[in-house]
């Protein structure tokens, strides 16, 4: 009738779809001969009253897509209402449409009259439209399982999978089409056609487009998988457009294993023709780069090629050569420490060396890999002595850690079922909680070796100790985000592993997943392998294994894992299976019948070198030796064990090596964009190597002095291959054009020169009468005034010989003065003075760094923000009354601060003093202060209210503005003595909470005395504990250093010699400019000034001067420029 679709499936099921929305019509299933009733199968259809609202509304709801993630299946629902996502919750959806609101949504005494219906038939508003009409199906199965009594049976069988026919379709023409049929098993055995009902996508929509019928409809060439989803069962299979082969014939290509035998089934069901083996030049570049992650050296190049043995046996010798060699020990380490997070970000600069040293370690001694996973899920101890500990350090929560190893270990991404089910995979969210189960009872404490060294921390999460130790506790449960529940482990498939009695929950969860039996571990990290080396993984993305993303060769996927699991998870094994089969060794080059295959390995891909292989090969190439900062001279990228070493120019970035901040393989980039290719042209890097004046390129040319073998050597050192003649003569042209373009430039220059020279002569004048006339101005000027100099300068001198006279006269009586100044303090008051404490502990919560100097003051440096600076230290000083801060100017900071703000300025919100017993540490309690005095306050900042227990952002607090530049210092007292007669234990907290965030100090040090109150703002009262001891110590009885050491400090705190110091001091300075004279000089320089050139002829000056230069080494600048060429072309930027 032309409305119509008829499809029959291998089971002999007839079914009739309507071509308009693909809806099932009827389905004919024949019923055996001599069969009882029982037998007979059901119809897909429910018939009478029996409707089941699991086995056939909740479908009927998916399908209309009430429960979709962009309706009612939302996280919050839609208009007041809400489903479970995809109808994960029969239970939920059930009490939402019959219990919410009063059951207004159903109507049993008139089941037509049913919100649900009127809204989904358009007879009541509904933001969805009108769904269905009276007459269609589904209207029907909803309107009966209302009549019914919406019953709810939780003991319906449900669907255990499906399957999807046919298998491997192969369409053979553009717009030809092919009816799918999903097939549903469920728990008890049965199964049912619910094709209608299912949802069947395509993976590839440039291939082939789907209805919702389940109809492919070829578009071109190519495959694509096709999806089927029914009632959270998935299955997948690949449509195959064969497209127009007319004209093909099958040719065998070359096996070498197993590999290529599977590869050619595939390639001839697809009317494929390989590419032939690539050749031995592009064979040697190709494994070196990605066995060692470096080319070969021109001499291994040579030898190679001359080689004249068995093609294959020689490079099978290679391969052996190269796996487990150093180099590409170095080259495995790297990608592990990729995928492993290496990050000092994490692990500090000494975890993270330790974690890559501990990778190499692993690879060098070709550790199984079951071995490897296993070692690092299970380990424990300090990340100091266990590097393999630093999995838990870097990855701290149960959540964290599940979605980052089921990801890396099991290339399942269970970070999308973490909300709801996930919804492109039979994972559920009951499953996402489980697991982090496994991950509950691991415990992270300080290891004390770390000492006071941490990692990061910011306002939002605490700085992390260097070194943690790794537990398993026995305690700790997660909690269902959904249900609120204590979850308990369990694993989401029942693949068979062993584990020993009583084992913790990580040490089963580590048996469970490096099983043989696993069906993802061992399959997962042979896709990578294979995606490694064939820049194609048979799974793409390579750690993205999931229903609706089947293997383009499933059978050499599987024949593969097999083999691995075989050897005993021999990696080296599999990748030299690997690359000794002739799929790994195909040429690039394409034919008509593979030209658009892009992954049955026809052919080789190309592939751009990684960001470190495209570094190290640089530097090999040139023979220059790399300067990393931080490593030492001539080290590879590969070796880097932390991404926090940054290269000049940025170029490992640039170049897309991954941030180390997650397992996904999508971090690293390989693409070639601009940022990248300016790095190529313009970036430091590149012509660094080039240029270096110590590099192979310099030698080689200075060795060689025929022009045609130095071009040849080039090449095979750069491109690991001969020049052809065609590139040798260009190149041989190149050297003779170098003298060419130089005097073209010469001549250039000489043209520009001439048509400058009238208006450069003019401007000449005109700058030699501006500088004669300035320079008359100023000497007319200086004349003038030569004798109000002379006096000026004379009245000078005299001020500086009688400051220094006077200074010369008080130095004598020094030793009198300190001997008075000591016999005053033993009369006296002997702890009048100030005693300066030794910070002992000092950190910013802000991440500032704190760094003690020689005079025990703190100076404050990095980060700039709103903090507070915690200070601990210890004084034997008994009866505490007194602290006295010192804010101390230095050059360091602007206008020499003391503050770090752009004028110097500082705001103290509040200072805080705790004191414990140095006998008791843990018993600190708070000392309250009274009477703060300063040497100055800013208006409004008064330095009372520092002390005032609040600390707003503004308009509180102790500042200098705008006397900036020197000293500050405060007295506070205690309000009670601090009297502890074995010793105290201080902690100062000095909060800066200004609104900008950098109103910080600069530097600061902390004095405290027992002498009586009130204090006296007195700056010369202070002396250093080590002066205190010399004083205790009878004059007589001093050594001559202590002698010294005390005068020196005398020194400083008399007044007297101070004030003549300073008078000195301020006669020595220079006198004031006369305003005028300035000026005239100022004119002078100004007139000076050379004269403005046209900017072209700027221009090609210094380029004809830098071409002078190169033609003093003609031949250099030609090799130079011939390898700069070579390695900026995709011959070098890509793996061949």
């Amino acid at each position: 009738d032309g409305q119509t679709i008829a499809a029959a499936g291998f089971d002999g099921d007839v079914c009739l779809y309507q071509a308009a929305d693909g809806m099932l019509v009827k389905q004919f299933t024949p019923v055996p001969l001599l069969a009882d009733a029982a037998s007979a199968a059901t119809a897909a259809s429910p018939a009478g009253d029996d409707v089941n609202f699991i086995r056939d509304v909740q479908p009927v709801l998916s399908k209309l897509g009430c429960n979709a993630g962009t309706c009612h299946g939302a996280k919050d629902g839609k208009n007041g209402f809400k489903l479970s996502l995809r109808g994960y919750d029969p239970l939920y959806d059930h009490r939402a449409l019959t219990d919410d609101i009063g059951s207004r949504r159903f109507n049993r005494a008139s089941p037509e009259n049913s919100l649900m219906l009127l809204k989904a038939t358009g007879q009541v508003p509904h933001v969805g439209g009108q769904l269905i009409d009276a007459n269609h199906r589904y209207y029907e199965i909803l309107r009966r399982w209302i009549a019914a009594g919406v019953e709810l049976d939780l003991a319906t069988p449900r669907v255990a999978s499906i399957d999807i026919h046919p298998k491997n379709p192969v369409i053979d023409r553009e717009g030809q089409t092919q009816q799918m049929k999903v097939v549903a098993v469920y728990a008890n055995g049965e199964s049912r056609d619910v094709t209608a009902e299912a949802f069947v996508e395509t993976g590839n929509q440039d291939i082939a487009s789907v209805d919702a019928a389940g109809l492919v409809t070829a578009l071109r060439r190519g495959e694509a998988p096709i999806l089927a989803r029914y009632e959270g069962a998935y299955n997948a299979t690949i449509a195959t457009v064969m497209g127009n082969r007319d004209g093909f014939a099958w040719q065998e290509p070359e096996k070498f294993n197993f590999i290529d035998d599977l590869v050619a089934e595939k390639l001839q069901r697809t009317k494929t023709l390989a590419s032939p083996l690539c050749d031995d030049a592009s064979f040697i570049r190709r494994v070196y780069l990605d066995l060692i992650g470096l080319p070969p050296s021109a001499d291994e190049v040579r030898a190679f090629l001359a080689d004249e043995s068995d093609s294959r046996a020689k490079r099978e010798a290679l391969i052996d050569k190269l796996v487990g060699s150093p180099e590409y020990v170095e080259h495995r380490a790297n990608k592990w420490a990729d995928l492993l997070q290496v990050n000092g970000k994490y692990l500090g600069r000494e975890g993270a060396t330790a974690f890559r040293a501990w990778i190499r370690d692993a690879v060098a001694a070709n550790m199984p890999y079951d071995k490897f996973a296993y070692t690092i899920l299970t380990a424990s101890g300090s990340n100091r002595e266990n590097p393999a500990a630093s999995y838990f350090k870097i990855l701290r929560t149960p959540a964290e850690t599940m979605e980052n190893t089921t990801h890396l270990f099991l290339a399942v991404r269970f970070n999308c079922n973490k909300c709801h089910d996930h919804p492109f995979e039979r994972w559920t969210q009951d499953q996402y909680y489980h697991m982090a189960a496994y991950f509950a009872q691991i415990g992270i404490t300080k290891d004390p070796m770390s000492g006071d060294k941490k990692i990061g921390g910011t306002a939002v999460e605490g700085a992390k100790p260097l070194y943690e130790i790794v537990s398993d506790t026995g305690k700790g449960e997660v909690k269902h985000d959904r249900t609120g529940d204590v979850t308990a482990p369990q694993f989401p498939y029942d693949d068979p592993y062993e584990a020993s009695e009583g084992a913790s929950r990580r040490e089963e969860l580590a048996r469970w997943i490096t099983s043989p039996q696993n069906r993802y571990f061992a399959k997962s990290y042979v896709n990578r392998l294979w995606g490694y080396l064939l820049g194609v993984g048979l799974i793409e993305p390579l750690d993205d294994i999931r229903a609706g993303n089947p293997p383009s060769n499933p059978e050499l996927l599987d024949q593969l894992t097999t083999g691995f699991i075989d050897s005993g998870f021999n990696e080296q094994e599999l990748i030299r299976t690997i690359c000794k089969s002739a799929a790994y060794q195909r040429s690039i080059e394409t034919n008509r019948w593979n030209e658009d295959d892009q992954t049955n390995y026809s052919h080789a891909v190309a592939r751009r070198l990684p960001a470190e292989v495209l570094f190290d090969a640089v530097h090999r190439v040139t023979g220059a030796q790399a300067r990393i900062p931080g490593m030492p001279a001539g080290s590879r990228a590969a070796e880097l064990p932390d991404v926090g070493i940054k290269l000049p120019g940025g170029f490992l970035d640039q170049f897309g090596r991954p941030a180390r901040e997650s397992a996904c393989e999508c971090e690293r980039v390989s693409g070639v964009m601009l940022g990248p290719v300016m790095t190529l042209v313009n970036g430091p890097t590149i012509a660094g190597a080039i240029a270096d004046g110590g590099n192979e390129l310099t030698k080689l040319v200075a060795a060689q002095a025929d022009n045609a073998q130095l071009v040849e050597e080039l090449f095979v050192r750069i491109l690991n291959r001969p020049p052809t003649e065609a590139e040798l003569a260009e190149c041989l042209a190149a050297f003779d054009e170098i003298e060419a373009d130089h005097q073209k430039l010469a001549g250039q220059l000489d043209a520009l020169e001439k048509k400058f020279a009238p208006a450069i002569a003019a401007l000449e004048k005109t700058r030699a009468d501006a500088i004669a006339a300035a320079d008359k101005n100023l000497n007319d000027y200086r004349a003038a005034n030569a004798e109000r100099y002379a006096q000026e300068k004379q009245a000078r001198e005299d001020r500086i010989a009688q400051a220094q006279a006077a200074l010369d006269a008080y130095l004598p009586q020094l030793p009198e003065k300190l001997a008075a100044w000591e016999k005053q303090r033993a009369e006296g008051e002997p702890q009048s003075l100030w005693t300066i404490l030794d910070p002992e502990k000092f950190k910013s919560t802000n991440n500032a760094q704190l760094t003690k100097e020689a005079d025990l003051s703190l100076v404050a440096s990095g980060p700039n923000g709103k903090t507070k600076y915690e200070v601990e230290a210890r004084t034997d000083l008994t009866a505490i009354t007194g602290v006295r801060l010192e804010l101390l100017a230095d050059e360091r900071f602007p206008s020499k601060g003391p503050g770090r703000a752009q004028n110097g300025n500082f705001v103290l919100s509040e200072l805080t003093v705790e004191a414990a017993p140095a006998s008791e540490p843990a018993k600190f309690a708070s000392v309250a202060l009274q009477n703060a005095q300063a040497n100055f306050s800013q208006d409004s900042y008064d330095v009372k209210t520092a002390i005032d227990g609040k600390s707003p952002g503004a308009g509180n607090g102790w500042a200098t503005s705008p006397k900036f530049g020197e000293n500050r210092y405060a007295v506070f007292e205690t309000k009670d003595d601090i009297a502890n007669a074995n010793g105290t234990l201080l902690k100062f907290t000095l909060d800066q909470q200004f609104n900008d965030g950098q109103h910080t100090i600069g530097r600061f040090r902390i004095l405290v005395t027992s002498a009586a109150r009130p204090l006296k703002l007195d700056e010369a009262n202070t002396i250093p504990e080590a002066v205190g001891k010399i004083l205790a110590v009878a004059a007589d009885q001093r050594s001559d250093e202590q002698k010294q050491e005390l005068d020196k400090f005398f020194r400083t705190i008399d007044p007297e010699l101070k004030r003549l110091e300073a008078a000195l001091a301020e006669a020595n300075k220079p006198l004031p400019d006369d305003p005028r004279l300035k000026s005239l000089e100022v004119k002078l320089a100004e007139a000076k000034q050379p004269i403005k050139l046209d900017s072209g002829l700027v221009r090609m000056r210094e380029m004809t001067r830098i071409s002078a230069e190169q033609l003093k080494n003609q031949r250099l600048t030609g090799a130079q420029d011939i390898a700069w060429v070579l390695i900026n072309s995709p011959a070098f930027l890509f793996n061949r």
